[in-house]
């Protein structure tokens, strides 16, 4: 139950502070009043969507906090254990706001939550039928979801829907396999192709750099032999040149040194870099030998060479640019091959998934469509009830529960199952049942959707319903009709209502006027609670227009008497 609201720049509301009580709160007032914006002051609270323009003009944002008892909640307990949250003796205080800039905030117990997690929470205390959500009764495509929802079918149908994904994940996996092997398929000879014309190259890594460095080895074999030789010649200790050039220079350079270093120690370090030296160059030297030794020159390597280079380059051209590209375009294309014939087999194994998916998502269809079959006569009996209460005694309420068909006359399973649901009416007896689309009256369209909704709200154990202009294209018997109805829900639940009409309004237990008045030049909501002559003065209002007159406020006063008994 909603004991307090408070609100604070939403939109014409500049600031106001409402304490409700159990019972039916009824707010009334002038067309355009903004009593609407009540409603919506507590939908936002409650969690629905808004964006910047319900912030009131020259404000930075719009706080709307309330306090709801949960006392006779026990799933809204739940909640609050589930989120580590707790109530304050069955109290809880709610507070959201909106900045103008578009930034929400939330808060459950000083505690902040998301959008998404306070309506959840709200879900569980209550529920708002807005001016022109009974229109969606006249869309077949939501009757399915009522009649799961009374017959609290979610858990066999969160079941079934996962299942159903299940198996449409599957078959999308089947058909894009499906349509990569179609391809592969019509790229299989050029695959193929591809795999044996460099598999057959038996391509090693870095081959054709290896193979580069010995083509110009050979290529410049005379070359490379005379200046190797030049470089052995010169180094060689019986080197014809001069005493002081190669190897054997060095060595008496070294023995004249290390005389001298005997003379005096600081020519030793010059001595030892010498000798350092020279064994570098006697390795040198030697291992020159060793390399112009192993120099020889075969034409026919050099040819096969050529050709083997020539052979690497036209498969980089044709795969590369790089030989590892060609070889890893050499492995995609062995892989997709191999993946090929391998298809048949994997395809068999998609199919079976496939078709065991399916079993199981008819199975769990065939459960669900069985328990919407149990529960849609209690469904039409118990609306059928709430009618006769509303000035229908006689009205019908037919549910047509059948298998979703294709134009072929094929069973379609849907993401809520393998039926179609579509409620009918028959308002008056003698009548055939038809769609509700078909309903000319918009006073009987909107007593059914008070009707189905409190049959609704009812299975959901809800503390509060709130009903805005629910009256909507009633009057006289009906709408008194309709009065007492609401009095009698609000014995076991607090109900708000949104009413134009004087035979609604005497039934409150609870009674506030909504004005639209100008201060300092700008206009603003306000909200009055109305008890005595001021009450019996608003009912006069709405019998006559006139909230004065001796007549219009004899009969009002008359009324308010009739709705005390």
């Amino acid at each position: 139950m909603l004991e307090r609201l408070s609100v604070r720049d939403f939109a014409l509301i500049d600031e106001a502070e409402v304490d409700f009580s159990s019972g039916l709160v009824i707010f009334t007032g002038e067309t355009g009043a903004g009593k609407s914006l009540i409603v919506g002051a507590m939908g936002f609270l409650f969690g629905g969507r808004a964006d910047a323009s319900i912030v009131r003009e020259g404000a930075g944002e719009c706080l709307v906090s309330g306090i709801v008892d949960i006392r006779s909640v026990a799933s809204a307990k739940r909640w609050l254990l589930e989120k580590d949250l707790s109530d304050d003796d069955g109290i809880v205080v709610l507070r959201r706001g909106l900045r103008r800039q578009g930034r929400a905030y939330a808060y459950i117990q000083n505690r902040a939550v998301s959008r998404g997690d306070l309506s959840d929470f709200c879900a569980l205390l209550a529920d708002i039928h807005g001016q022109h959500e009974h229109q969606g009764l006249l869309d077949r495509s939501g009757h399915l979801g009522l009649l799961d929802g009374f017959g609290e079918l979610e858990s066999e149908r969160e079941a079934y829907r996962l299942l159903y994904e299940e198996w449409v994940a599957a078959i999308k996996d089947y058909r894009l396999k499906l349509a990569d092997a179609e391809r592969r398929e019509r790229e299989k000879d050029v695959l193929e192709f591809t795999a044996s014309e460099i598999r057959s190259a038996k391509i090693k890594p870095n081959e054709d750099e290896e193979l580069e460095v010995e083509e110009r080895r050979l290529s410049h074999y005379e070359k490379l032999f005379e200046a190797v030789n030049g470089a052995v010649e010169s180094l060689s200790p019986g080197s014809l040149e001069s005493a002081n050039g190669g190897i054997a220079g060095l060595r008496r350079s070294a023995s004249a040194l290390s005389q001298a270093a005997e003379i005096d120690e600081q020519l030793k370090e010059h001595l030892l870099r010498l000798q350092t030296s020279l064994i570098d160059i006697e390795d040198i030297s030697e291992s020159l030998g060793i390399y112009r030794e192993g120099l020889r020159f075969d034409p026919r390597r050099l040819e096969a060479i050529e050709s083997r280079l020539a052979e690497l380059r036209r498969l980089k051209k044709k795969y590369g640019p790089r030989l590892e590209d060609v070889i890893a375009r050499g492995r995609a294309a062995e892989a997709s091959v191999k993946a090929f014939s391998s298809w048949d087999e994997e395809k068999k194994s998609l199919e079976s998934k496939i078709a065991e998916r399916q079993k199981k998502v008819l199975a769990q269809a065939e459960l669900l469509s069985a328990k919407r079959s149990q529960v849609s006569s209690e469904f039409s009996y118990k609306v059928e009830l709430v009618l006769s209460k509303l000035g229908m005694p006689k009205a019908k309420l037919p549910l047509v529960l059948r298998p979703l068909r294709a134009e072929s006359g094929k069973l379609v399973l849907s993401s809520s199952g393998k039926d179609e649901l579509e409620i009918l009416i028959a308002p008056n007896p003698g009548e055939s049942p038809k769609p509700l689309a078909s309903i000319a009256s918009g006073g009987e369209l909107s007593r059914v959707a008070l009707a189905i909704k409190t049959v609704l709200s009812a299975k959901g154990n809800l503390s509060t319903l709130i009903f805005d202009e629910v009256d909507a294209g009633i009057g006289g018997e009906v709408a008194v009709a309709v009065g007492g109805y609401l009095k009698t829900l609000a014995r076991y639940c607090q109900v708000f209502c949104v009413t134009h009409l004087a035979s609604i309004a005497v039934m409150a237990d609870l009674h506030y006027k909504v004005d639209k008045i100008e201060e300092s030049g700008r206009t603003v909501t306000r909200i009055q609670k109305l008890e005595g002559q001021d009450r019996e003065g608003e009912i006069a209002r709405m019998l006559a227009g006139d909230k004065e007159g001796k007549t219009s406020l004899a009969h009002a006063s008359e009324l308010l008497k009739k709705a005390a008994l």
